[in-house]
């Protein structure tokens, strides 16, 4: 506050004193305000505080007494210097003025140098005293934030679960703990803070946890062990770090019990001897079971083809020697393409075992060369019928190449087959879609197409939906397709509708793992491939009960 720019609030029920203490106080600089009585005073001070008050005491209504009681009550307007300025220069006057609160008093008529110099006066000692309050109010605020800090600070460190000791550097006590701290050693907050291991009095386990805890490499972890109160002793990790300030150098120490965790990591080396024992006994029982498999493999290959071809070696001789009975002939021709259709499902058996035990070899494939090759192949042997081919150009994977043309070869072939009705049929090879770093390629043909209720059953080995009057076929292809698509951690999936043809989308693995191999995802939507059915000679024809009315595939 400047001086000269203070506002004095003049009080007094005649308007030519009023003005007299006006035209005295504004040579000075001072900004002034006039009320004509102690309620109209009150009722100014509610709007704009002045920085000091000049009260005439003898007012008709409120006088100057009750109006500077009541000013001195409010803490608002307490800190006000009052000037009290009247004709009464009795004793008791002032002293009633004193006790009502008034700092001065000017006796009527006011000299002009003395009402300078005690209003000069009272305003330096307001603005000292206001100094002071802010300075004092700036103090509480300051402790009252800084312990607002201090329990803040103490809360936190209370709630981690880590012990923490604040140790002091130059003797080495600590200066706080936590919660924590007092839970795991089972000391009261008190006796930690009072233990001073440099005393010749001190017990053993004072100097032994002292040691452990302040005693070690800073900003690193090192484990120890600490000795409770009750004697026993738990397991800890440690680190260490000084702070620096000017008044000490605190060395911060949290301690965690890692008792649980080397319990843990004892199971886990525990279980991981098992593991390594348990995988060992299981990769020879693997070893066993792939030599059997192999064996039946041989079995299935040999054993079973020879008869097949016995069969259809001396049916055919049976033929010739029967003569031109027609229904002998059907009878056999029967025979015979009931032999070619078992050595067909033996070959189609032993691809699809060779599918899951075959090794990966990955490289780049040139999917769009890859399927214009397989369909020429088709056109070669088919040049009378028209088929309209659409293959995007650079398709690429990676991938056994081996395996992508089985793929492709089914697919591209399901698609040549089931379209073989269409008068001008329609083959595409394209690419999908791209999202998260896949591609997704897409074949699509204009054929018979399919109900989708029973798409759960396209890619189950043997699982038809179609007989073999209407197309050939013994249900193994999509199913091999399933198995070489998942191998390549990809996906497939199909889309159709009778009468519409039929699209499938599958997607490869972008980036192979380190050691090549792949983790199959299951399709969605689509159950896993099952076993392989038991299949009777008899079986050589679809039994499902409406499989004239399914749609062909």
């Amino acid at each position: 506050m400047t001086l000269c720019a203070a506002t004095i609030l003049i009080v007094d029920d005649e308007a030519p004193n009023r003005k007299l203490l006006e035209v005295l106080l504004q040579p000075e600089g001072y900004k002034t305000l006039s009320a004509a009585s102690g309620e109209e005073a009150l009722a100014l001070m509610a709007q704009q505080a002045p920085d000091l008050i000049l009260l005439d005491i003898m007012m008709p209504g409120m006088d100057g007494y009750e109006v500077a009681t009541r000013l001195k009550a409010n803490p608002a307007t307490a800190n006000i210097p009052i000037i009290m300025v009247t004709a009464l220069a009795d004793r008791s006057a002032r002293l009633a003025g004193l006790h009502a609160g008034a700092e001065e008093f000017l006796t009527k008529p006011v000299d002009r140098a003395e009402l300078w110099l005690r209003v000069r006066n009272l305003l330096r000692l307001k603005e000292y005293g206001d100094l002071l309050r802010n300075h004092s109010r700036n103090l509480e605020l300051q402790v009252q934030a800084r312990t607002a800090e201090l329990q803040l600070f103490r809360t936190a460190m209370d709630a981690t679960a880590d012990a923490v000791f604040l140790a002091n550097c130059s003797d080495t006590q600590f200066v706080e703990v936590n919660a924590t701290a007092c839970t795991l050693l089972g000391y009261a907050r008190e006796e930690l803070m009072t233990m001073v291991p440099e005393q010749p009095t001190a017990p053993g386990e004072v100097a032994h946890l002292f040691e452990a805890i302040i005693t070690g490499p800073l900003d690193a972890l090192t484990e120890t062990s600490l000795r409770r109160k009750d004697g026993s002793e738990v397991e800890v990790e440690v680190q260490r770090q000084t702070l620096e300030s000017s008044a000490q150098s605190i060395m911060v120490c949290v301690v965690r019990d890692i008792t649980e965790r080397k319990q843990a990591r004892q199971d886990i080396l525990h279980l991981i001897a098992d593991l390594e024992e348990r995988v060992r006994q299981r990769t020879e029982q693997l070893l066993v079971a792939n030599q059997e498999l192999e064996a039946f493999s041989y079995s299935v290959s040999h054993d079973l083809r020879t008869p097949l071809s016995t069969i259809n070696a001396f049916s055919s001789l049976l033929g010739k020697e029967i003569g031109a009975s027609e229904r002998g002939k059907h009878y056999l021709a029967r025979i015979r393409a009931g032999a070619i259709h078992m050595g067909e499902l033996i070959d189609a058996l032993l691809a699809l075992a060779q599918v899951s035990r075959s090794i990966l070899r990955r490289e780049r494939v040139d999917i769009s060369a890859m399927a214009e090759t397989i369909l020429n192949q088709y056109r070669e042997r088919e040049p009378a019928r028209i088929v309209e081919l659409d293959i995007e150009p650079a398709l690429a994977a990676h991938g056994d190449p081996r395996l992508l043309q089985q793929v492709l070869d089914n697919l591209l072939g399901n698609a040549w087959k089931f379209s073989g009705q269409q008068a001008h049929a329609c083959i595409a090879v394209k690419r999908a879609s791209c999202t998260d770093g896949q591609e997704e390629f897409a074949i699509r043909d204009n054929g018979i197409g399919f109900d989708m209720a029973y798409a759960a059953k396209l890619f189950v080995p043997f699982e038809q939906l179609h007989s073999q009057s209407e197309f050939s076929g013994h249900g193994i292809g999509l199913a091999t397709v399933y198995r070489i698509v998942t191998r390549h951690g990809g996906t497939i999936r199909a889309e159709s509708a009778p009468g519409q043809g039929a699209t499938f989308y599958f997607t490869l693995e972008k980036q192979p793992k380190e050691d090549g191999s792949s983790t199959p995802t299951m399709m969605s939507g689509l159950p896993p491939v099952e076993s392989v059915k038991d299949m009777a000679p008899a079986e050589l024809e679809p039994t499902h009960p409406d499989w004239k009315t399914l749609p062909s595939v």
